[in-house]
């Protein structure tokens, strides 16, 4: 027992340690990762992520339900789009189920560095966490993309967020959805409305 001890003391700090690392590896490794280069090996890793989006017009960041739903919403218009997910599993269903999705972890700077922007004119960020949306945006931007960015938030102080990182549009999830509720609820009543 008194071995544990200094084991969950350790535990502990590290834990304290790497929450703020956490927080700003990102930010800290843009400004080493130049340095980091000569110790790169000359092969692929089996992860390696796409370089190209195959000439599609828009990309969608993640694929759960609402990226999922951006995609075939896109495929139904006609619109060229791939959807990146760094979920494999996710990945592989939805290829099984026709839609074109890449595996990318959007998190990563060399995905956004070697990525082909090609025919891309729009992006839907359709992931859930806000600061994976920030990365996105942000690199896109530094990137030189110019085409919309478009987001959804869960919360109000994240629509703000995304627009002074470069988004054109962030649109709160739940408000989108309580409106489309309303609105057929209000087709499916107006005929009875009048006969009082």
């Amino acid at each position: 027992m008194a071995r544990l001890v200094p084991l969950a003391l350790a535990v502990a700090v590290s834990f304290v340690i790497a929450a703020p690392l956490n927080r700003v590896a990102h930010g800290l490794y843009g400004r080493v990762q130049h340095g980091l280069v000569p110790f790169e090996q000359a092969t692929y890793h089996p992860d390696e992520q796409p370089t190209s989006l195959s000439g599609a017009n828009v990309l969608v960041v993640g694929t759960g339900r609402t990226g999922t739903a951006s995609l075939d919403f896109l495929a139904d218009s006609g619109v060229p789009a791939v959807g990146v997910d760094a979920d494999p599993t996710k990945v592989a269903n939805h290829r099984a189920a026709g839609r074109q999705v890449v595996y990318a972890d959007v998190e990563d700077v060399t995905f956004w560095e070697t990525l082909d922007l090609g025919d891309l004119q729009a992006v839907i960020l359709a992931m859930p966490e806000v600061e994976g949306k920030l990365i996105a945006t942000r690199h896109l931007r530094r990137q030189g993309f110019r085409g919309p960015i478009i987001a959804n938030a869960l919360f109000e102080e994240d629509v703000a967020t995304m627009r002074r990182a470069g988004a054109d549009e962030a649109y709160l999830t739940m408000v989108g959805a309580g409106r489309g509720l309303a609105g057929k609820v209000c087709r499916a009543i107006r005929p009875s409305l009048g006969t009082g």
